[in-house]
This record gives structure tokens, sequence and C-alpha cells, in this order.
């Protein structure tokens, strides 16, 4: 038995194309208008970080300092998702707003300086960002489920959106799980060797 059958796509298409609009869509807005409002800050922390490496001024961004551990970034984000997730039940307003609203204040901080943001933020971002697609997709699942129940007043296809659900679950897990190592013991080293702090 597969756990993914032929429909699951045919099914939910629509609804993580939104998802994945909303998402990454927000991302991209996020940066441009950080980088309008950046002005001629743009840039600023490679600069510093840049200039704290040229004249050996210790920073507070040491890598074994300050490090969290995977498990703190997976616990982190999943809580986030499960929010989002939970939101469906209100009709996927609050869902739609945390996303959006995340997803913009990430790209406006990668719009600020596209060098350090794309650098800390890329290695796991866009796979955090897409299991950020699987969450609003459950929560789209549920809403509609939900508007279905209201209209029909029927519980039929219960069981497959319970399915569809568990199954962009397991899938959210496994994207977050994968995203808070790369954040936790790659990002550190990729940031560590661009800026050689």
């Amino acid at each position: 038995m597969n756990l993914i059958d032929k429909e699951f796509l045919n099914r939910n298409k629509k609804l993580l194309l939104i998802a994945f609009i909303i998402v990454f869509g927000s991302l991209i807005v996020g940066s441009i208008v950080g980088y309008f409002e950046a002005g001629d800050s743009y840039g600023e922390m490679s600069e510093m970080i840049a200039f704290s490496h040229e004249h050996n001024i210790k920073t507070n961004m040491s890598i074994s300092e300050n490090a969290t551990s995977a498990s703190e970034y997976f616990v982190h984000n999943f809580m986030v998702d499960i929010i989002t997730m939970i939101g469906g039940i209100l009709f996927s307003i609050f869902s739609v707003w945390n996303v959006l609203s995340s997803s913009f204040i990430a790209g406006h901080y990668i719009g600020q300086d596209f060098v350090f943001g794309l650098v800390s933020t890329l290695p796991h971002g866009i796979i955090e960002y897409i299991a950020t697609v699987f969450a609003l997709t459950i929560a789209f699942i549920i809403t509609r489920r939900e508007i279905n129940i209201i209209k029909t007043r029927s519980f039929d296809g219960i069981k497959t959106d319970l399915k569809d659900i568990v199954i962009l679950l397991v899938l959210d897990i496994i994207f977050l799980a994968i995203a808070a190592f790369i954040e936790a013991h790659v990002t550190p080293g990729i940031v560590s060797s661009v800026f050689g702090i």
C-alpha cells in the first residue's frame, strides 16, 4: 500500500500552490521592501563583519559560544507550524496572517543585506519554508473540510482529508528535521567560511 496515492496531488495541488505563493511571494516582497528601506545602510552587517575581521575585533558572533542545537530549532519551527495548522479551524485567517508576516519579516531581513541574509538563511531556509507550505496546506485542508461540513452537513470524505493531513504532517516533520540539522551544523560553517568569523 502506497502512503501517497495518485490522487493526493490532484486533490491538493491547488492548495499547495496557493500556500507556495503565499510563503515565497511574501519572502520576495519582504526582500524587495527590505532592500529599499535599507537605503544607505544596505549591507551594513556584511561590512561590520568584514571590518571586525580585518581589525581583529572580537564579535559576539562566535559560532561555538552561541550555538543552538538542532532539536531547539526543530521544536521552535514545529510549534510555529502546529499553530499554523490549527489556525485552519478558524478558516485559515490566522494561519495566512502568521505565514505572511513571518515570511515577510524573514524576507525583509534578507533584503537589507543580501549577502549576509542569503548566506545565513538560504542553506536551511528553503527547506524550512517548504515545510511551512505543508503546514499552511494542512490548515487549508482543515478549512476546506469545515466549509464542506457546514454546506453539506455530511462527514463524507473526512478519512481522505485525514490521510492527506497525516502525509503532509510527516513531510513537514521530515523537512523541519533536515532544516534544523542544516541550521545547527551546516549554516554556521558556511557563514564562518564566507565571513571568516
